[in-house]
């Protein structure tokens, strides 16, 4: 009986001490009276008092480890996928700016590890690329020989000289040139083409800085993006990017200079005026009666009577490929860096640290971007 009392005792001991510490009174361990707020001893028996309980602070879980490479590949698949979406919208109506997102596309992907994009979007953009490239090139061109009528011309000025030159179509006979289409396939104007395809790269860049992207070179990214990106990222962009060639931007044909661009030259058969033969002269002075009718226009073998003749240089296209880039349509490469774009920190001597500390220069990458070409791999003249 007498156990039982003290475990009992025990027991409300334990309990009221808990009770006790939950409420945060301090009880005196030596004499059991309640000590005050904020006491450090008993204020009866001098003992000193039990610190109060409290609760620690919950430990925050510590920062997730972010990626920095796969961050910046994830933000690199989305501007390639969305550029080649605006691509494709655009290609019916303006050519010149989807060739400026596939060329963007381009050179976005180099940040992309290989089987990082869905499958054949690489080719998609690159076979984009070829195609607006060729459209804006090439196309139909007006026959010269019927003026785009698709029918037979006939002069009536060399049936009457007097009238002078009177072309008129012939109903019903198509042009043997053409067969009746009134055009052909070939190279367009060059000079058209060119500004065509700046004015297309202007409204490129209208349209994403007005997104809120910025230039890494030629190159239009998010500006995240660009903040995210290493020296030695930043040159595989902006080297992505073809620079135009000064003379043919992007294009590779220059004008034709033989024929001025117009793909004729004159006849240059003996005895050919302006697609007439020239009659033979009589060895005597004397003059002999002639019929009415025995004076006739005899045709030019070469030329059939048009008195041009397509020209040797550029068969007939009005133009040639581009002398200054060999027909490529990109600026040479740069000799210094080779075209990498990148080139050995000169503050640091590519060491990437300075008194024990990263190069202020490089940021420790030991490389930056080359002075020469500015991080492009290109230098335009």
């Amino acid at each position: 009986m007498g156990m039982k009392r003290v475990c009992v005792a025990a027991v409300c001991g334990v309990v009221f001490a808990a009770l006790t510490w939950a409420q945060e009174v301090i009880v005196c361990r030596s004499c059991g009276r309640e000590g005050k707020p904020g006491a450090t001893v008993c204020a009866h028996c001098g003992t000193a008092l039990p610190k109060p309980h409290q609760e620690q602070a919950p430990t925050p879980p510590p920062p997730p480890v972010v990626d920095a490479d796969a961050e910046i590949v994830r933000a690199a698949v989305a501007v390639v996928q969305r550029n080649l979406g605006q691509a494709r919208e655009l290609e019916q109506q303006q050519p010149a700016v989807a060739l400026s997102y596939y060329q963007n596309a381009l050179a976005v992907m180099r940040l992309v590890p290989a089987k990082t994009l869905p499958a054949g979007t690489g080719e998609a953009i690159l076979a984009g690329n070829e195609r607006m490239m060729q459209e804006l090139l090439r196309g139909r061109v007006p026959c010269r020989k019927c003026n785009g009528t698709g029918k037979y011309q006939i002069d009536l000025g060399k049936v009457n000289p007097q009238a002078g030159v009177n072309m008129k179509a012939v109903e019903g006979v198509s042009c043997p040139a053409c067969r009746g289409q009134g055009s052909f396939v070939g190279f367009r104007d060059v000079s058209k083409v060119k500004m065509s395809i700046l004015q297309g790269r202007q409204e490129f860049e209208r349209r994403q800085m007005v997104a809120g992207e910025v230039r890494v070179g030629r190159a239009l990214l998010p500006a995240e993006l660009d903040a995210r990106l290493s020296n030695r990222q930043r040159a595989l962009v902006m080297t992505g990017m073809p620079i135009p060639c000064g003379a043919c931007q992007l294009t590779g044909r220059q004008a034709c200079t033989a024929c001025k661009a117009t793909g004729w030259q004159k006849c240059d058969y003996d005895g050919c005026d302006n697609g007439v033969m020239k009659p033979p002269r009589q060895a005597t002075r004397s003059r002999q009666a002639k019929r009415l009718n025995e004076e006739q226009l005899i045709k030019c073998p070469k030329c059939g009577g048009m008195g041009e003749i397509v020209c040797a240089a550029c068969k007939g296209y009005g133009s040639v490929s581009c002398k200054e880039c060999d027909g490529s349509g990109q600026a040479k490469r740069c000799q210094r860096c080779t075209g990498t774009g990148i080139a050995p920190c000169s503050k640091c001597k590519g060491t990437g640290e300075m008194k024990g500390k990263p190069c202020p220069e490089c940021k420790g990458e030991t490389v930056t971007l080359c002075t020469a070409c500015r991080g492009e791999g290109a230098v335009a003249r």
